[in-house]
């Protein structure tokens, strides 16, 4: 079976317009007229019905869409593999990031990988959860790391990579000298300083709030954690902002922010898009840095229970 009469299909299928799916191919509409004909013997099915001057499918159409991009998706799978095994493993991977988790996370990690893959190459951008989704979509990325989105999109596919929470971080004078969690009931009761809306944990920021039944007195939205931190030092408010940021300077305390006693976390993931299969070496880098992240939680985990123990100790 020729893959071009899958692919015949599924560009009618999107379209509903035999003329304007052939325009996107660059085939003429009856080469492309009779690449889906042979896909309705091939399958036993009729695929597309008249609706007056359109077209529309039929229910067996209908019902094999998703099943024959599968079939797609497999194909181009089983291409990138091939392609790997023919000429070995060399090429370009476009990534993007959140800011918080590139300064976090790709420090100690990217330079590492590199050196043990030299003939890829890296090429990473910043942005929001939302934008990076957006351009992975528009097929600007090979892959993205990011917060997890509050809902599936459609021809992405994702891993997780991890938990993170969420830090108040401001001076003494609102957080006082405890390093405990805080209650976001409390913290909410001052000043806020936060992330805006571009970012996905936002809306896992304003979903706690709605759950605590409480409106925040937010006084700076910004694309930036470190814009928050320097209002922060400057006493204008209390910023809140992902536990992947390392807040830095003697003036700032940092206590991690629960509802009803527990912290909340959101997911961190990476996405591709599931019509541009990734090669191999792109899974090999999502499999690597999940390990470093996995790692680099466990080492904070570890060294906050030290802290914890210590201080239980002492008193």
């Amino acid at each position: 079976m020729d893959i071009r009469n899958y692919t015949s299909f599924v560009a009618v299928a999107e379209l509903m317009n035999f003329t304007k799916a052939a325009e996107r191919l660059n085939i003429t509409q009856s080469a492309l007229s009779r690449q889906v004909k042979a896909l309705e013997d091939y399958l036993g099915v009729k695929l597309f019905e008249k609706s007056g001057r359109n077209i529309r499918f039929t229910p067996q159409g209908e019902a094999l869409l998703a099943k024959i991009n599968n079939v797609l998706v497999a194909d181009r799978e089983l291409r990138t593999f091939a392609d790997d095994l023919t000429e070995g493993e060399s090429g370009l991977l476009k990534i993007g990031a959140c800011s918080q988790l590139i300064e976090r996370y790709m420090p100690s990690f990217l330079k590492k990988w590199t050196e043990d893959n030299p003939d890829i190459e890296i090429r990473l951008e910043d942005g929001g959860g939302p934008e990076l989704a957006s351009k992975l979509v528009d097929g600007v990325f090979h892959l993205t790391i990011s917060a997890e989105p509050s809902a599936p999109i459609e021809v992405l596919e994702s891993r997780p990579l991890g938990q993170l929470g969420f830090l108040a971080v401001g001076g003494a004078e609102f957080l006082g000298n405890e390093a405990d969690l805080i209650e976001i009931e409390e913290l909410l009761s001052l000043p806020i300083l936060t992330l805006n809306k571009k970012h996905v944990s936002r809306e896992v920021f304003d979903a706690a709030c709605r759950v605590s039944g409480t409106v925040p007195r937010v006084v700076l939205e910004s694309n930036s954690p470190h814009t928050l931190l320097a209002m922060s030092i400057g006493g204008n408010g209390v910023a809140v902002v992902p536990s992947s940021t390392q807040p830095q300077g003697p003036k700032l305390r940092s206590r991690p922010i629960a509802l009803k006693g527990e912290p909340i976390t959101f997911g961190i993931c990476a996405m591709w898009n599931v019509r541009q299969p990734l090669p191999a070496y792109g899974q090999r880098f999502i499999d690597s840095l999940g390990d470093h992240i996995c790692n680099e939680q466990y080492q904070e985990e570890f060294s906050l229970q030290s802290v914890q123990y210590g201080h239980l100790q002492v008193i």
